[in-house]
């Protein structure tokens, strides 16, 4: 077998390449691949696969896809897709199995050809790199954390081997022919200062010197619109030596050949010079070894990296990554850059420094490190100045040499650092603006910088990689405890330990600070300082070693007193937001703001990592962070304030729940509700489809909100907004959430005392039992419902209430009372002039009436039904006419009839978003298809279906477990 992932995922099994048509088993593989030199555990599978929404039959559904992979790569005794502790393994014949790896061998022997001058083997190599690439890496698998942190890398690197293939073309001679393909990269890549540079080169030595010039103008003015900055030296350097008309611009003569080794280079036929024009370059200067300076004078190489911290664990994935940081002069013109950004805590020093000082012997000519102090809350932020002359000391320069001009600093110390192997830590960055003037100018040089900021401008001007720190795994959490304080503790409470990984957010500062206290008593059980830890008020207390860098509460405030005075205040709010996540509409009316400054502010947390963008567009912080913004907020933000803030909050819920439930069941009846209060910005979405996505992204924080609205004192919202979630959790099988949150309605409704909500709420309650298969519970909270309907004189309700009574009484096989109270609500539908209603009546008469054995005149019920839905424009209602008929027609014995009618039915439900409604066709399509004759193809559907039946965590999915077991014996 051979992958390639350098454009959309694709197999090659010796005859021809093709995709995996399921997502998620994609993605499974793409994960596999990316990480295929060690096993990947299931939690990070899970991650990937599901991030924050991972099913609890996480592990079973992984088991599927794996032998489902298993299959489609023809590896059923898993010699290939291996089964290795703590997880999976991809295991590969060849490294060059995979395409990027074929890229990045090219690619560096391209480089390491053009580093040599040999610039037409250059050409060619890199150019072969570049045609592996049939679009971006890893195109059509969802994006989970590793994947999309590997396609990011491959894109970089794409990026860097275009670079040198244009060098070296740009060395052939080849720069007219250049210029149209570097007009076209800087348009796809405007801020790549190193393809503008180009650009202007080939341009220059076309004889194009006034369009180079007009190059360096756009870039000047994109570079101060977009970023405020302006160009780098180099590009400035370019354009002035262009004004100049430098001769050292125009492609250099060849240099002649040493006459043995053209006559050796004859004799033996590899002769290989370069065509005239095209320029040899020297080889990279040997650098000074140590004890000598250039100035003849002896000197120490330095040793300036503070000592590792003990009991480091974990972070494999970022561990290679940062092994993966060149440090020799194939690796480009400039230095190796890093960047480690993460939330307070995280670990980022950690990690530098033990990565450091496991890469030092690579770096012969010494080690840099400066504390940048960008976040220190008493001193400030070292100036740049001050780290550069730091570094000029320890590099022996004379104290009466170092200039005062921080350009010139800069200029030294690129001048003392070329030619040598230096590995630089710059810990704990304030902006891209202290690093820059910090970064040595010449390749064999490697710097890793950390910072709270993502610090993306160093991507952009200095192609730095970022690397952003996030918790731990909880399996590296677990390491890290029991590298602290032995394996055997950690492992003779396992319950306790899990429990303490969990309430100290997996952040390694907390779980430092937790083994600290646990190792000073050695004595005690671990689940005591668990018990400690519960209290939520008291646990950033309880997470404070004595002082500020060891307090989780003080570190969190240094980067807390950065904000500015309105990103403060939404960082404070946050805290009163129940979700596990947010985004920009929900802030926006939390705070009282625009949507555009709501999103602005969650952008500028997030630079500063006190959120994580967890999803494009969605944040979330750990429990920690969460626990200091509430704090925060009760401290500084009056409780009116709180107050009206929650209120925005739930309004913006409510509204716009809605709102989106009015076009997934527009015929049902709504409670009348009061404006929305100014500043809740409720959310509209414009169809079907649009409301089904806006509710699989907010069900997880709809929940958390009306669970929270009671006890804040809304009750209206505590029951309204279950109601206006409940179609939602029907269609997409959430049926435990249903039951759950109909629960909290009731007790909501009767506190308010809203007999129309309260009787609502017992029929939504009713019908989620019914699909749970508590009957008698659901006939009591269904005629609870009818009683006050009926004292209301509320017929359309009533209607509602009957047909699910209807629905109740079929489920338990009894049609032929569920075929009386269907014709009562057909007679309600028809007394109100309900067209909808009388559709979804006529479908469950058809229903009723082919289970008595009258199956003409369920057809011709149906058959009007799909009429009525078809004129009305109900997508599901027809959905749901296409089931009743494939039913009847395969009760008749008409297996082509119900197999077509069946795949109507998926087909609806599957644009519908309805996963519950797919599987449920799927599973009647496999029995139709089995009696049609065809068992392989009805296997296929039943696996479909049990695919969707094991995410949802849906008891149904025994029962396809079972007909999969049947049709195989």
């Amino acid at each position: 077998m051979r992958f390639r992932i350098l454009g959309p995922l694709e197999v090659f099994d010796g005859t021809h390449w093709r995709g995996i048509s399921a997502a998620k088993p994609r993605t499974l593989l793409a994960t596999l691949l990316v990480q295929r030199d060690v096993p990947v555990p299931a939690d990070r599978l899970g991650a990937e696969l599901w991030g924050e929404r991972e099913p609890k039959a996480a592990t079973n559904l992984i088991q599927q896809y794996v032998m489902r992979l298993r299959r489609e790569l023809n590896d059923r005794q898993g010699r290939l897709l291996v089964t290795r502790p703590p997880g999976y393994q991809m295991v590969l014949a060849d490294e060059g199995d995979v395409d990027a790896a074929a890229f990045t061998r090219l690619g560096d022997s391209g480089r390491a050809a053009l580093a040599v001058g040999d610039a037409e083997r250059a050409a060619g190599l890199l150019a072969q790199a570049l045609a592996l690439w049939r679009g971006p890496a890893l195109a059509d698998v969802p994006t989970g954390p590793l994947v999309e942190a590997e396609a990011a890398r491959l894109a970089e690197q794409r990026l860097d081997v275009l670079q040198s293939r244009v060098e070296a073309d740009l060395a052939c001679g080849r720069h007219a022919a250049l210029v149209p393909e570097l007009r076209q990269s800087v348009r796809e890549h405007p801020l790549r200062e190193g393809l503008w540079g180009q650009l202007m080169l080939a341009l220059y030595r076309s004889g194009r010197q006034a369009e180079a010039l007009d190059a360096y103008r756009e870039v000047h003015r994109l570079l101060a619109g977009e970023l405020s900055i302006e160009p780098s030296a180099p590009l400035c350097d370019l354009q002035l030596r262009m004004l100049r008309g430098d001769p050292r611009l125009d492609l250099p003569e060849p240099e002649p050949e040493p006459e043995v080794e053209a006559e050796a280079e004859a004799e033996t036929g590899t002769a290989n010079r370069p065509e005239r024009g095209a320029r040899r370059r020297p080889r990279p200067d040997s650098r000074p070894s140590e004890g000598a300076a250039q100035d003849g004078q002896p000197t120490t190489a330095p040793r300036q990296l503070p000592a590792a911290v003990g009991g480091f664990a974990g972070r494999r994935a970022e561990l290679r990554l940062l092994d993966g940081l060149p440090g020799d002069a194939s690796a480009g013109p400039g230095p190796a850059v890093c960047v480690i950004a993460g939330t307070a805590g995280a670990g980022k020093t950690t990690l530098a420094l033990h990565w450091a000082h496991r890469a030092a012997p690579h770096f012969p000519d010494g080690q840099l490190y400066v504390n940048l102090h960008g976040f220190a809350p008493a001193t400030g932020p070292m100036p740049p100045g001050e780290a550069i002359r730091g570094f000029l000391e320890a590099l022996s320069v004379a104290p009466e040499r170092i200039p005062d001009a921080l350009e010139a600093r800069a200029a030294l110390l690129r001048t003392e650092t070329a030619g040598r192997r230096l590995l630089f830590v710059l810990d704990n960055a304030a902006d891209a603006a202290q690093v820059r003037p910090l970064l040595p100018g010449s390749a064999g040089c490697a710097v890793v910088v950390t910072s709270r900021s993502q610090l993306a401008g160093l991507a952009v001007t200095d192609g730095a990689l970022l690397l952003s720190l996030d918790v731990l795994p909880r399996e590296e959490a677990r390491e890290l405890l029991a590298a602290r304080l032995g394996t055997d503790r950690v492992a003779a409470e396992p319950e306790p330990v899990t429990e303490l990984i969990d309430l100290c957010a997996r952040l390694p500062l907390a779980l430092a600070v937790t083994a600290a206290r646990a190792a000073g008593r050695p004595g005690f059980p671990l689940s005591a300082v668990v018990a400690e830890l519960r209290d939520v008020r008291g646990r950033l207390e309880a997470l404070d070693a004595g002082e500020g860098v060891s307090s989780v509460r003080a570190v969190f405030s240094w980067s807390y007193r950065r904000l500015d005075s309105g990103t403060a205040r939404v960082f404070r709010l946050l805290g009163l937001h129940p979700g596990r996540d947010v985004a920009a509409p929900s802030v926006a009316a939390l705070a009282c703001l625009p949507v555009r400054e709501a999103a602005a502010a969650l952008t500028a947390l997030a630079r500063v990592h006190l959120i994580t963008e967890h999803r494009p567009g969605r944040y979330s912080f750990h429990d920690l962070l969460r626990a200091y913004a509430t704090d925060l907020t009760a401290a500084e933000d009056p409780e009116d304030d709180r107050t009206a803030a929650l209120h925005r909050l739930l309004d913006h819920c409510l509204y716009s729940a809605r709102a989106a439930r009015g076009h997934l069941a527009p015929a049902r009846s709504e409670v009348p509700l009061p404006p929305p209060v100014p500043g809740s910005v409720p959310h509209g979405p414009k169809d079907h489809e649009q409301a089904m996505a806006w509710f699989e992204s907010e069900h997880a924080v709809l929940l958390a909100v009306a669970d929270a609205a009671g006890p804040a004192g809304f009750d209206g919202h505590a029951w309204q907004l279950p109601l206006a979630m409940a179609d939602f959790l029907h269609l997409s099988g959430r049926w435990h959430d249903w039951v759950t949150s109909q629960r909290t309605a009731i007790v909501a409704a009767r506190k308010q005392g809203d007999r129309a909500g309260t009787a609502l709420c017992h029929c939504e309650s009713g019908r989620a039992a019914i699909r749970m298969r508590r009957y008698a519970e659901a006939d009591q909270e269904l005629l609870r419902a009818l009683e006050l309907q009926r004292g209301l004189g509320d017929l359309t309700a009533q209607a509602d209430t009957l047909r699910t009574l209807a629905w109740s009484s079929e489920q338990q096989g009894d049609y032929r009372a569920a075929l009386h109270r269907v014709a009562q609500v057909l007679e309600l539908q028809r007394a109100v002039g309900n067209l909808a209603g009388q559709a979804g009546a006529l479908n469950n008469l058809g229903w009723c009436l082919t289970h008595l054995g009258d199956h003409e005149k369920a057809l011709d019920r149906c058959r009007e039904a799909l009429r009525l839905h078809r004129d009305g424009g109900s997508l599901l209602g027809v959905a749901y006419v296409w089931e009743t008929l494939g039913f009847i027609h395969d009760a008749m014995g008409q297996y082509a009839e119900a197999v077509d009618s069946y795949r109507q039915c998926r087909d609806g439900f599957r644009r519908l978003g309805n996963r519950y409604g797919e599987a449920d066709a799927l599973r009647s399509l496999g029995v139709s298809l089995r009696k049609a004759g065809d068992p392989e193809a009805a296997r296929e559907a039943w696996r479909d279906a049990l695919v969707i039946l094991d995410e949802l965590d849906h008891p149904d999915a025994d029962v396809v477990r079972e007909l999969l077991r049947t049709s195989a014996g």
